[in-house]
């Protein structure tokens, strides 16, 4: 008898002939149509249990390292290209770089959420309908549906966190969707590896991440993509994954160096990764676990002398000093859990206060001035400087243990002459941002006179030494003034005098170190580099800069 593909006297062969076992190959049989419709009926059986096809796997290979990596580097639209294939829409630059109608959808990634979505759809269909999968597609499914809960809450939000008198409603719509993606009824167990609150707390805080870089970090320049890059790790480090299992407990007592020239967005970097930080969701009160979670304690050093500085941080007892009328209750046991105390110009921190902050670092504790009650920080603490403390620490004015406690994670802001000498058109981006943030109803007019202006200026090799702080009053002096005139400019008369004086023999030895200290400055555009080319401390340089040029050093 003829067996026939599927009927039940085929099952029932195969079962009492082999027992369960695999047949012969059909190739060894080529005469016996027995096997031959066995064989074929066991491969046919196997795909349809299959949960993936090898497309729809290397689909979601891909999608799985998407969602998973940093989305500021070049590898994010490489990987788009892969999975959108004739669908990519071609870039402009190989990187997510910032626009001025920065609120326009990026078609790639409408096409792409498109794809994943049906996708996922289709593979839960397939598992609720008795397909199998090893551990490892079953885990690709679940990255899926991280990718996709991401997009169906959060992505609409991006150019602003969510609300918190919405959350309730957020999380609700979450965990239902949730549920339906996770909760399939099967022998399998996908392995979601965490509760749905840590899933959502996960979530939110790669919207505020994303929105706190992509949004405070602007430019389009190689130099700022990596820099946004490099942000992105100090939140998640380079393995997301990692941290969503178990890292997102101990990040904020990984403490985070910004080093940078004056101008550079120092603090905007401080504050993205300090608002960044992973902060529990609480699904009894359905909202973070610390609506207060935007807390950041900013503090310029060198603004304060060091007995207010540290009042501001360790907080005092009553009467433990003239003044302190009051208990004060200092920025580092203000700061809780998820607050942040960012110290900017660290380098100017006055030796005692740096042994205090070493214990803060090392044991996580303090006490306040006239206390004797030990406090715990549990905060993030963020530090700032544009100086060279390698120099810093040779000069004996920067201890060496507590650098190398404050450098396990060092971010570097670029000049804004970095930015011009990778793409001289930031230039007209940047002006064009800064006259939208200025005069946003005189933008067109104020931008076109600002760049009408530097076209006929003697500019285009100027170094911007105050960087985009610079570039920020030089856009405010055109609209005031139609001019600008920097002192570094007029660095080439100040020379010529400078060499006049010396041939007439008119300066003192002290004027003479002071006008020269003060070239100096002009030209390398920071105290620290002036006093490395001339062979003295940087409060030399400084002390007679000033004294030079009271006004302008």
């Amino acid at each position: 008898m003829r067996a026939k593909t599927g009927s039940k006297t085929l099952k029932c062969y195969y079962k009492t002939t082999y027992n369960n076992q695999n047949p012969p190959h059909p190739r060894t049989h080529e005469n016996n149509v027995q096997f031959k419709y066995i064989y074929k009926y066991k491969k046919r059986t196997r795909e349809k249990n299959m949960l993936f096809t090898q497309a729809e796997k290397d689909l979601a290979q891909t999608v799985s390292d998407i969602a998973f990596g940093n989305p500021f580097l070049p590898t994010r639209v490489e990987l788009e290209k892969v999975a959108l294939g004739d669908q990519f829409d071609p870039q402009t630059r190989p990187f997510w770089s910032w626009t001025l109608d920065d609120e326009r959808d990026r078609p790639n990634v409408i096409a792409l959420t498109r794809i994943v979505a049906d996708l996922t759809k289709a593979l839960r269909e397939k598992l609720a309908g008795g397909a199998t999968g090893t551990k490892a597609e079953l885990q690709l499914y679940a990255d899926l549906v991280w990718y996709v809960l991401y997009y169906e809450h959060f992505a609409d939000r991006i150019d602003q966190p969510v609300d918190p008198h919405n959350e309730p409603q957020t999380w609700d719509r979450f965990l239902v969707s949730q549920k339906h993606w996770m909760d399939i009824k099967t022998n399998l167990e996908i392995p979601s590896h965490q509760q749905p609150e840590h899933i959502y707390a996960c979530l939110h805080q790669v919207n505020r991440a994303f929105f706190n870089i992509f949004h405070f970090v602007v430019g389009r320049s190689w130099p700022i993509c990596q820099l946004r890059a490099r942000i992105w790790e100090s939140i998640f480090t380079h393995d997301m994954r990692r941290t969503r299992r178990t890292l997102y407990r101990s990040m904020n007592e990984v403490t985070t160096l910004i080093s940078g020239a004056t101008g550079t967005g120092k603090e905007l970097v401080a504050r993205a990764v300090g608002l960044s930080q992973y902060v529990p969701f609480d699904i009894k009160k359905k909202q973070l676990v610390d609506v207060e979670s935007a807390r950041f304690f900013p503090l310029n050093l060198s603004a304060f002398s060091p007995t207010l500085i540290e009042s501001e941080l360790f907080g005092h007892a009553k009467g433990s000093f003239t003044g302190a009328v009051n208990k004060r209750v200092g920025w580092l046991q203000e700061a809780g859990r998820y607050g942040t105390v960012f110290l900017d110009e660290i380098g100017e921190l006055d030796l005692s206060i740096q042994v205090k902050l070493l214990r803060v670092l090392q044991e996580r504790q303090f006490q306040g001035i006239g206390e004797n009650q030990t406090h715990q920080f549990k905060g993030k603490f963020i530090a700032a400087t544009n100086r060279n403390l390698a120099t810093e620490i040779q000069n004996g004015t920067f201890r060496e243990d507590f650098y190398y406690r404050l450098c396990s994670d060092v971010i570097s802001t670029p000049t804004l002459l970095d930015q011009l000498t990778d793409s001289p058109a930031e230039f007209e981006f940047l002006v064009d941002f800064l006259c939208r943030r200025i005069a946003p109803e005189e933008q067109d007019e104020l931008r076109d006179l600002v760049l009408d202006w530097y076209e006929i200026s003697d500019l285009k090799q100027y170094h911007w030494p105050g960087n985009i702080r610079e570039l920020d009053q030089c856009v405010r002096n055109i609209m005031i003034h139609n001019n600008y005139s920097p002192t570094a400019q007029s660095s080439r008369q100040a020379a010529d005098g400078f060499q006049k004086s010396i041939q007439d023999v008119s300066l003192t030895a002290d004027e003479l170190l002071a006008q020269y200290c003060a070239m100096a400055y002009r030209k390398f555009g920071t105290y620290e580099k002036a006093a490395v080319a001339l062979g003295v401390d940087r409060r030399t340089v400084r002390a007679k800069s000033q004294l030079a040029n009271p006004a302008g050093a």
